[in-house]
């Protein structure tokens, strides 16, 4: 009998119509030969919604969308073994449809096999709260508690779910910071309109009203920004590594790492400015890479990729697990191991949902043959 995983890939292939005329009757004569394939195909239909699946899948273009994945699996390195890559190139289509990645549940999830996540595997608690920290420290106000109304240094802010909102009419001077810790994310509507999104592990330094000739503010992470349009009052956000002069605009910057920042424009126009005078402007539909290495970079980029995080899900193309490794850290604070070092520089293409981080990771064991278990509270990858 071959692999449980062949016949697993086998079996979602057939159920999305995709499946090969020569492994069709490879599976046929597997069936009908080997009772043990024949049990776990049996299997299969009772644990996937098949029914579920064809509804999502008759909605997909399916020759298109093979086209598209052959386009991608051609600029994709996977630096495993050639077996393994070729069984990798072969799901792939199960991973992207049209740049969109679905989880296919091949088993049930309370049974999930032990070498995928051990020790309960499951998500750390979430204990973690969005803190407001007023001034310097001298006040915190928690947020997840189900207060609309708060006082914030004598003022009252409204709170409506998870997003703060401050009046225009607010009257206070303090210096307020919005925490925003991994699992998270968070919206906040500043004094002047501008709406701010925090994704996970970020922080956003801001004064409860603006005044003067700027209106300034302070991030580390990533936010999405739509700014009001202020033309005698322009905005800028401050990074560690480069700051963002904004003319009315929406745009995304991450600071996340430590050498350098990136800022993606969708609509007017911002200049970022290194810590050394130089500069560089933005124009819709670009992104500006800033490192005090190699200084200035720009390109095109996509809106699906980039701002995906406010959806809750993170999509990526050609990613190195590590870096998607450092978004798994942000969202569900835990940190990762690489067992074997070759699988940071595996590139991969699909979805990671904010909700399902198992259903990821047994994907990614399927069509990558990466393994991933959840010990002491680390998460560990290894082949």
């Amino acid at each position: 009998m071959v692999s449980e995983e062949y016949i697993r890939r086998l079996y979602v292939e057939k159920t999305m119509g995709v499946i090969s005329d020569d492994d069709d009757r490879w599976l046929q004569e597997e069936l009908l030969q080997h009772p043990e394939s024949l049990e776990l195909w049996k299997k299969l239909e009772n644990d996937l919604d098949t029914n579920g699946l064809r509804l999502f899948t008759d909605k997909i273009d399916i020759s298109k969308d093979l086209a598209t994945v052959r386009s991608h699996l051609s600029e994709q390195s996977i630096s495993i073994s050639k077996r393994r890559r070729l069984s990798y190139a072969a799901t792939a289509i199960l991973l992207l449809a049209g740049g969109i990645f679905f989880s296919l549940y091949l088993v049930n999830k309370d049974k999930t096999d032990a070498a995928l996540l051990v020790n309960g595997g499951q998500q750390k608690a979430d204990t973690n709260q969005v803190q407001l920290l007023v001034g310097d420290q001298e006040e915190v106000v928690t947020l997840d508690d189900g207060h609309t109304i708060l006082n914030v240094a004598g003022q009252q802010v409204r709170k409506e779910g998870e997003m703060l909102i401050y009046n225009k009419d607010i009257a206070g001077s303090k210096t307020n910071t919005l925490v925003v810790p991994p699992t998270k994310d968070y919206k906040l509507v500043l004094a002047d309109g501008t709406k701010v999104w925090l994704n996970s592990s970020s922080e956003l330094k801001f004064p409860m009203t603006f005044s003067g000739n700027s209106r300034e503010v302070y991030l580390k992470g990533e936010a999405y920004f739509e700014i009001a349009e202020k033309a005698d009052q322009p905005f800028i956000v401050h990074t560690d590594k480069a700051k963002v002069n904004v003319l009315g605009t929406k745009f995304n910057l991450n600071a996340y790492a430590e050498d350098h920042v990136i800022t993606a424009l969708l609509q007017g126009k911002v200049q970022m400015e290194s810590p050394n005078g130089t500069s560089l402007l933005l124009s819709p539909g670009l992104s500006g890479r800033y490192s005090k290495k190699s200084g200035f970079s720009q390109e095109k980029f996509d809106p699906l990729t980039v701002l995906s995080w406010k959806e809750g899900v993170y999509y990526f193309h050609g990613t190195t697990l590590l870096e998607i490794s450092e978004m798994i850290n942000r969202w569900f604070d835990l940190p990762v191991n690489f067992e074997n070092g070759e699988l940071k520089h595996i590139r991969i293409s699909g979805l990671l949902d904010k909700k399902d981080l198992k259903g990821f990771l047994h994907d990614l064991n399927t069509t990558a043959g990466v393994r991933a278990m959840v010990i002491d509270g680390t998460l560990h990858f290894r082949l």
